[in-house]
């Protein structure tokens, strides 16, 4: 299991043009159909100005996100959990993550936390039940406790305190916690909802049963395999696959990247690439075309 680098809720920033040598684009949000997803109760609330509902599903996770054209969430198996990706940024930022517990307690999540290099051991914390507004869904933050509650107790007479307890703790950033669903009692998931509604319904969240067999539009994959960047040609071919798909770069770092690992050599020659992408369909349009389909480059991990 990873454990993420939460990051704070960031502003929404408006859609840009694509890169004319792309040749196509993805579709836009008013090209989209209106949700249509009746398994779930409707979303709790109108989605925001600019933004459509509709349902996300995969890798036993399913809810209720909000999209536009350059900012949407996916589910992101390696984590596990749910991610926020946007036209423009480096790598996707977590939204929820799931834990397994051992022994069928929220205190479990805390001691794999507490096992991890990252946590600061001096932040000594505990899960305290706090009210849920949906049946058979216990909820818990993550307070200081001991000598460093004392401790954040002063630094609020200070100032503001951002996050506590390693920043899975709430703050001024925002509201965050944990849940344990009674149909999933092996199971915890951590939702970072920050200082405003999040672009998901967080009385959404449900685990199901449903198996990923084929290529989805909701995951976010980890996909190691050969890129290729030259005239008319971005693809990228993952390994063991037959299949070949043209990707258009969301990051803005893969030329880049690409340009260090060929020296500068932009003529389609091979490139070993792990990358986390997201499936956007087989397009019809320009050079895409010719291709199985199209993966949109949402981080980069390595090229070599």
């Amino acid at each position: 299991m990873k454990t993420s680098v939460l990051c704070f809720t960031l502003g929404l920033c408006a859609c840009t043009a694509g890169n004319a040598d792309e040749q196509t684009s993805a579709p836009t949000i008013s090209e989209l159909p209106a949700p249509t997803d009746t398994t779930l109760p409707a979303p709790s609330r109108p989605a925001c100005e600019g933004f459509q509902w509709d349902t996300l599903s995969g890798a036993s996770l399913r809810l209720w996100a909000q999209a536009n054209e350059n900012i949407r969430l996916l589910i992101d198996p390696s984590l596990p959990g749910i991610v926020q990706v946007r036209d423009g940024d480096p790598s996707p930022c977590p939204k929820v993550q799931v834990f397994d517990l051992e022994n069928n307690r929220i205190d479990d999540v805390l001691h794999y936390l507490e096992s991890t290099p990252q946590w600061d051991k001096e932040q000594t914390c505990r899960f305290q039940p706090i009210e849920s507004e949906r049946p058979g869904v216990r909820r818990y933050h993550l307070v200081p406790a001991g000598e460093y509650a004392r401790q954040v107790e002063r630094q609020i007479e200070q100032g503001p305190v951002p996050s506590t307890c390693n920043g899975w703790g709430t703050g001024n950033s925002g509201e965050r916690y944990f849940e344990i669903h009674e149909n999933r009692p092996d199971k915890a998931l951590f939702v970072e909802i920050g200082q405003d509604a999040p672009l998901f319904d967080e009385n959404s969240l449900t685990f199901t049963a449903q198996a990923d067999s084929s290529l989805s539009t909701d995951l976010l994959y980890t996909l190691t395999g050969e890129v290729r960047i030259g005239h008319e040609v971005r693809s990228f071919r993952p390994d063991g696959s037959p299949e070949e798909f043209w990707i258009v770069d969301k990051t803005g770092t893969l030329t880049a990247r690409y340009d260090r690992a060929t020296r500068g050599q932009k003529n389609g020659k091979p490139a070993r690439a792990t990358l986390k992408v997201e499936y956007n369909g087989k397009w019809d349009e320009g050079f895409a075309a010719d291709y199985s389909g199209v993966f949109l480059v949402r981080e980069v991990l390595s090229v070599e």
